[in-house]
């Protein structure tokens, strides 16, 4: 059980870290998924906010875009706007903002790409409006 490379038992070098185009250090998503955690979401289409009441998106972040983190399960979060209130809640074909329940639990997938994808637990609809692939970004 003696790692001699590295001489203590359990220790291993570190990760490589991965940095983004900007030089910035890049997190795993799924390092900022945790319970407490606030973060932006962001696809194609742009940052996923709330706006009058209604989910909306938007082509730079604002605090109406600032979504607190509560782990639920195994892989599986709610997200509730922190400035607006209201969490992401799954509907008949979209998601919608709506009080807490089970409706509101998501399942995290990780993509390839780096991106995450959030299926609802209660259903086929997934978080992201016209697009599912949802990279997430600390606030």
């Amino acid at each position: 059980g003696i790692n001699a490379e590295y001489g203590n038992y359990g220790s291993s070098p570190p990760p490589p870290i991965e940095t983004s185009q900007g030089g910035l250090y890049s997190l795993p998503p799924g390092a900022l998924l945790y319970d407490g955690s606030v973060v932006a979401m962001k696809n194609n289409v742009g940052y996923l906010c709330v706006e009058n009441g209604r989910l909306s998106t938007a082509s730079s972040l604002t605090k109406d875009c600032d979504w607190k983190v509560t782990s639920t399960g195994l892989m599986m979060f709610s997200f509730e706007n922190a400035k607006n209130g209201g969490f992401m809640k799954a509907a008949e074909q979209s998601v919608v903002i709506g009080p807490p329940g089970e409706d509101t639990v998501f399942q995290v997938r990780f993509n390839p790409n780096g991106s995450v994808s959030f299926q609802s637990t209660q259903g086929t609809v997934f978080i992201g409006i016209k697009d599912p692939e949802i990279f997430l970004e600390m606030v």
